[in-house]
């Protein structure tokens, strides 16, 4: 089943992608980290309680890390996510975390549960200090300057993730949303 550690070492040692470090989903059971990528991100994600009643989001964690990993879920961010919640039928349901430095990040979901169930739908974020935004934090990838990334979702979810790098590179990622 894979782990953030062993994922976030090939990211780097394959791409020239830095993980840094997330924290713990208490109400989830589960623990992050994260690729900042330009204003975008990929947050690598792995049960942390083996206790966490596996339902939600820890259940979609869970069976892609035993399915072999890749990606599982995709998010829209939105500036007001009760307008945007409500045209969906969505219930907006607080998140928070500890980082290491002990700082807190907030959040605000809505669709998590429809995400889960049917990958190819985004759940919805918004940050309650946007400037926390974790694909904001600037860090130095090996690999260079991220300039872009693009998500491909198919039918069944996340296809791939291309994220492109100035001087022409492009790194592609597989995702989950392949049928078996």
């Amino acid at each position: 089943m894979p782990a953030i550690a062993p994922v976030a070492e090939a990211l780097l040692a394959d791409h020239g992608l830095v993980t840094i470090g997330g924290g713990l989903h208490t109400a989830w059971g589960t623990r992050n980290a994260i690729v900042p990528l330009a204003g975008a991100y990929l947050e690598l994600v792995e049960v942390a309680d083996p206790d966490a009643p596996l339902v939600g989001f820890t259940r979609r964690v869970a069976d892609v890390a035993a399915a072999g990993g890749g990606l599982a879920l995709w998010c829209e961010r939105v500036d007001d996510i009760g307008s945007e919640a409500a045209e969906r039928g969505y219930d907006v349901v607080p998140g928070i975390r500890e980082n290491p430095d002990g700082s807190v990040l907030s959040w605000r979901v809505a669709g998590m549960p429809n995400a889960c169930a049917t990958p190819v739908l985004p759940f919805l974020i918004q940050w309650d200090d946007p400037a926390a935004m974790p694909g904001d934090i600037a860090v130095d990838h090996p690999c260079g300057v991220i300039e872009r990334v693009h998500l491909n979702v198919g039918p069944h979810g996340p296809r791939d993730v291309r994220i492109s790098v100035a001087g022409g590179g492009e790194i592609t990622l597989p995702g989950t949303g392949t049928p078996t």
